[in-house]
């Protein structure tokens, strides 16, 4: 019987050869790179608060910031882009933090965040407080709207997009997060400032107490990704429902009271009553629960986030009066704005 041989030659020959080679082997002069299985990469935060929202003009302040203060709880939640640049639906990944003393985050149970290589949108967020107070959960059922939220809350919020890159021998990719402040801050100043001779100046008083109306909580909430995190509402009604604050400071050189409250639309009336437990002016006998009222009309753009708004009011025996109404980033910088509404209880 007459034998045949079969020579494989051309394309098939190539195949063929490829197919017997091991992954990194070089083959026709040509390195195969060999087939990783997906990596997970170390993911680790560091944090800082915005301090201002005003811009850098002619002559004046940039914006600056400082790390959180050491202890404050975090809570991360990292969201894989699609496509087409949106965040999906689910976050991967939901973490709790506690702020470093050198700014740094350190997860509080477990290992550091491991996440495959992709574009990634961060949601952070923070109460600014140390302890057992936490940063508000996701409502049931929802992927971006908190649960509702609360006056006298400092809450802290950052949205960054960051490329998470696979390296070999890469050390854990940083994750720069910059918070600004969702809520504002009201604060009033009583001072006791009077014209020659002085006749009506306050010569002795006990700290007064201070109640007025904070934003109505119903229906607020953190929305992650939102152009505006949190909306503006309206105060709250019916005097039940007021916040009463006591002052610091003395006489001499005036009392202080504030309140941190959610942002509050513009045109809002806010009745504000001022208590004096005792106070005299020329060496006269005390007045017993001195009462002073007046009302706070909030300005045009309303309490926005990030401000500070300082009303100084002035008391001179049964007068009161506005100096000044200040509004300033969550700081003490003095300015002025138009007073408001003034009224005064003789009883």
């Amino acid at each position: 019987m007459q034998q045949h041989s079969s020579i494989i030659t051309g394309p098939l020959l190539v195949l063929l050869l490829l197919l017997s080679c091991s992954s990194g082997e070089e083959i026709l002069k040509e390195e195969i790179p060999p087939v990783l299985p997906e990596e997970k990469v170390t993911v680790s935060f560091s944090g800082k608060m915005e301090l201002a929202e005003t811009k850098a003009e002619e002559g004046g302040t940039p914006t600056q910031t400082q790390t959180l203060r050491e202890g404050v709880n975090v809570t991360i939640r990292a969201y894989k882009q699609t496509e087409a640049g949106k965040p999906t639906a689910a976050p991967q990944l939901c973490y709790d933090y506690l702020v470093q003393s050198d700014g740094s985050l350190k997860v509080k149970s477990g290992e550091e965040m491991l996440l495959s290589a992709g574009a990634y949108t961060f949601y952070a967020l923070s109460v600014n407080a140390a302890g057992d107070t936490v940063p508000p959960a996701l409502a049931s059922g929802s992927f971006s709207d908190t649960e509702t939220l609360k006056n006298n809350t400092d809450y802290l919020y950052c949205a960054v997009t960051q490329t998470i890159k696979s390296a070999p021998d890469s050390a854990a990719q940083n994750v720069p997060l910059t918070f600004t402040r969702l809520a504002a801050r009201l604060q009033i100043s009583i001072v006791s400032e009077v014209g020659e001779g002085g006749d009506d100046k306050i010569t002795a008083a006990e700290a007064p107490s201070v109640k007025l109306p904070l934003t109505d909580p119903s229906g607020s909430k953190i929305t992650l990704g939102a152009t505006a995190p949190v909306g503006q509402g309206t105060a709250v009604t019916g005097e039940a429902a007021y916040t009463t604050l006591q002052s610091k400071g003395d006489y001499t050189t005036g009392y202080t009271a504030g309140a941190i409250l959610l942002p509050i639309a513009a045109g809002q009336a806010l009745p504000v009553s001022i208590v004096f437990p005792s106070i005299s002016f020329n060496g006269l006998a005390a007045q017993i629960n001195k009462l002073y009222t007046l009302t706070i009309t909030t300005p045009t753009g309303g309490f926005v986030s990030g401000n500070q708004y300082n009303y100084k009011v002035n008391i001179t025996g049964n007068q009161i009066g506005f100096t000044t109404l200040s509004v300033t980033p969550w700081t003490t910088k003095d300015g002025s704005l138009p007073n408001g509404n003034i009224t005064e209880d003789f009883d």
